[in-house]
């Protein structure tokens, strides 16, 4: 009953208290050095990404998967074959997939997309996502072409992508998590790849529901769905949602560490807990996506210790800890 008052509660005050997300480069564009740490759901049921104003997305049901993703926002020079995608800014790297982005005055354009199984190369002719601003009732289409390689393949790639900013509302998550004033922005990026003077083929439709706040540089929820045919096959999903709303170390014992003092002078300690005792490592990266420091910290239940950061230079650095296939991250400032 308590349950179904509050969603009676929040869909009148959705109703009546609804404001306008407006997403801008100068507030949502990233930049190289940014961390963006996601935790993993599952769905048992329908996941809610309905269009419309004052929408109700009640996501919390989700279940925590024991898994979460960091995209770090590094240098092409720092990413496999970054010289190959001319023209790019940045690359989203998370895991061993890179996605090779351009960011000008008005524009965020995919340049690129590799992963083990495939690239493709749209340096010709990119792949415009957004044009800045983006808000409620956006619409953009763009076309997109380059090369493309997958199982030593190589051949050629087209399509088309398809941005609609087309809900509004207000975000149930899981542990009593209520966001309001959402903005939906859905991305479709469809494409078909040829190889061998045409007579293979592989198709591909990559979906993402992207779930905004005006709080939040990044998405609050993300939901990915991909599906390949022909050629190349495979078919995903994958529910993402922002740690810093979930909150990463609570939710993921195993995955959390903490640093003091930050801004960091002449020393940086690191402290974790290694519940299943599996083999962890710290590494400090700078924002070039460059590894300035590595250190094995074995595999005690308590791990505590203390790194040396006076011949650092003065800037941003990202410290990530790894805990078996886990990884989680955090921006340190030296001083």
């Amino acid at each position: 009953m308590k349950v179904l008052l509050l969603k009676c509660f929040i869909g009148i005050t959705a109703f009546s208290l609804h404001g306008q997300v407006i997403l801008t480069k100068a507030f949502n564009c990233p930049v190289l050095g940014d961390v963006n740490p996601k935790q993993l759901y599952d769905s048992n049921g329908v996941v809610p990404k309905s269009a419309g104003v004052n929408q109700l997305w009640d996501c919390s049901g989700f279940t925590l998967k024991t898994n979460s993703e960091v995209s770090n926002y590094i240098a092409a020079s720092a990413a496999p074959n970054g010289s190959s995608y001319s023209g790019t800014s940045f690359v989203e790297s998370f895991g061993q997939t890179y996605f090779y982005m351009k960011s000008s005055a008005t524009k965020y354009e995919i340049v690129g997309i590799q992963n083990p199984n495939f690239k493709l190369n749209f340096s010709s002719n990119n792949a415009t996502e957004f044009v800045w601003p983006v808000t409620m009732g956006y619409s953009g289409s763009d076309s997109f072409s380059g090369t493309a390689n997958a199982n030593n393949l190589n051949g050629s790639v087209s399509g088309n992508i398809t941005t609609l900013a087309n809900g509004s509302g207000t975000l149930m998550l899981p542990n009593g998590n209520v966001v309001t004033d959402v903005l939906l922005v859905k991305i479709t990026l469809s494409a078909t790849a040829s190889f061998g003077f045409g007579l293979v083929k592989a198709y591909l439709t990559a979906v993402d529901y992207t779930y905004y706040d005006a709080a939040n540089k990044f998405p609050v929820l993300t939901l990915s769905y991909i599906k390949a045919t022909g050629a190349y096959s495979a078919n995903s999903a994958s529910i993402k949602i922002n740690s810093s709303l979930v909150g990463i170390n609570e939710l993921n014992d195993s995955n959390s560490f903490y640093l003091f003092p930050n801004p960091a002078k002449e020393e940086l300690r690191i402290e974790l807990t290694n519940s299943n005792l599996e083999h962890c490592k710290v590494e400090i990266i700078n924002v070039l996506g460059k590894v300035l420091y590595l250190e094995e910290l074995g595999n005690a239940f308590e791990i505590s210790g203390v790194i040396s950061f006076s011949n650092f230079p003065s800037g941003i650095y990202n410290v990530r800890v790894t805990k078996g296939d886990k990884e989680s991250s955090k921006k340190i400032i030296k001083e």
